[in-house]
């Protein structure tokens, strides 16, 4: 468990005590390594889930909403009335299973991809001569209703993520944002940051961008918090000393930005060099990739992370576990869930599973934040308003999204033809069959 977390360690009690009481149940299942259960706090990552997401799932998170695999797309423009409510389960969509974890990019072309299949269905289905070809279209056609419904649900998805993209202007915040999380360059931090500011960007977006500025630089000696919550209003600077009391540099203990030792700065530097950057918007890994790192290594330091209840023996405890289970007390997301199932396909004989009191998108983290008690460790930031109730701010609050440089007209064009290709594809073969 995390030894900063006082909520972490009385989850390990908990548990280490239920394993105890009820062993019989653990009893039958003896591994070497055993099984790890790592118990983590999201006060050391506050920056994953505060930043736009990329990745088909998190994206419809973030920009959408996304609650027991259910969307709403009610009040939505543009939106048929049987498509206002979609589920979106990898178990009964083999489209979303495939794509889940894609990039808005590689999404849109897979998209496309999908409809090319049902026209070409559509095609084969105005070739009924005969009545063994009517047969075989009859014992076809509950595959071909279903791919209809698939593809006029992913192409309406896409086309409001794609709708939402270009009403926050989210390329471009989006690319002030990885810079913020990954690159520490005071300077031009503050020169991007006051430009977005002053362009009109919505409210929501120069919230997030003051926040993760200041989580970066809380501790830089001419950084310019003060005067980015002079430009959200007295609300938004509220928010700000919130986080920092809560999550900024005193209240974490892990190395979130890299930048606590000269050893992690160098490492940090020459990974970015050597890798390189493929795209400016994936640049963010979250910190949980450090941690499970350290744990497929069997290097996870003791002194950060002690283990609770009985111990393995010294032999077990250099050998990494094959068997991973993480919990993130504070809420974990869909980014943290995509590089989890990143790292299961890229190490095969090992398992990690990820849950958390919550999945996160921008906007619950925040409602979250201003849940808390005013922290009485924490001293107030010097020169920001002290907390007091932020009702009025966080409802106005609503999640925005990004997406990669694509050509989104033709994202559009594809959306808007969507409704008279498919009831064209459908009556056509209905009326074949009638």
């Amino acid at each position: 468990y995390q030894r900063s977390s006082e909520m972490a360690m009385r989850v390990a009690e908990t548990v280490s005590g239920t394993m105890d009481t009820e062993s019989e149940l653990f009893a039958s299942r003896r591994t070497d390594p055993p099984p790890l259960l790592l118990l983590l706090d999201r006060r050391d990552d506050p920056v994953t889930p505060l930043l736009n997401q990329w990745t088909y799932q998190a994206m419809v998170h973030e920009l959408i909403g996304l609650s027991n695999n259910r969307v709403s797309l009610k009040g939505a423009p543009k939106v048929p009335k049987e498509l206002e409510q979609i589920v979106l389960t990898a178990d009964q969509d083999p489209f979303f299973k495939e794509n889940m974890n894609l990039n808005y990019g590689d999404l849109a072309e897979n998209v496309k991809g999908l409809l090319d299949a049902f026209q070409e269905k559509t095609k084969s289905s105005k070739t009924i001569s005969s009545i063994a070809d009517m047969q075989n279209f009859v014992e076809a056609y509950p595959q071909f209703r279903k791919l209809s419904g698939d593809v006029s649900k992913h192409v309406t998805l896409l086309g409001e993520i794609n709708r939402l993209v270009d009403v926050g202007q989210l390329m471009e915040v989006s690319q002030v944002e990885q810079e913020l999380a990954c690159t520490e360059d005071h300077s031009s931090a503050v020169s991007e940051v006051e430009n977005l500011l002053r362009k009109g960007i919505s409210e929501e977006n120069k919230l997030r961008l003051v926040l993760l500025y200041s989580l970066r630089y809380e501790k830089h000696s001419a950084n310019r918090i003060k005067q980015f919550c002079e430009e959200i209003g007295p609300d938004g600077a509220q928010v700000v000393q919130r986080m920092l009391q809560h999550y900024g540099a005193a209240m974490r203990s892990g190395d979130l930005f890299s930048n606590n030792s000269w050893l992690a700065v160098t490492k940090k530097s020459l990974q970015r060099n050597i890798k390189g950057v493929q795209n400016v918007y994936t640049q963010h890994s979250p910190h949980l990739a450090q941690i499970l790192e350290s744990v497929l290594k069997g290097a996870l330091a003791e002194n950060a992370y002690p283990y609770m209840g009985t111990e393995p023996a010294t032999p077990s405890k250099r050998k990494a576990p094959t068997e991973i289970i993480v919990f993130m007390i504070g809420g974990t997301t869909y980014e943290e869930a995509r590089y989890v199932a990143e790292m299961n396909s890229a190490n095969p004989g090992v398992h990690v599973t990820l849950g958390g009191t919550t999945i996160h998108n921008s906007q619950s983290f925040l409602q979250e934040l201003m849940k808390m008690q005013q922290s009485a460790s924490a001293p107030p930031v010097e020169g920001l308003p002290s907390v007091n109730s932020m009702s009025n701010m966080v409802g106005g609050m609503a999640a925005m999204g990004i997406a990669p440089p694509i050509d989104r007209k033709r994202i559009a064009a594809l959306t808007s033809s969507m409704t008279s290709t498919l009831q064209g594809g459908v009556t056509a073969a209905m009326s074949k069959l009638q």
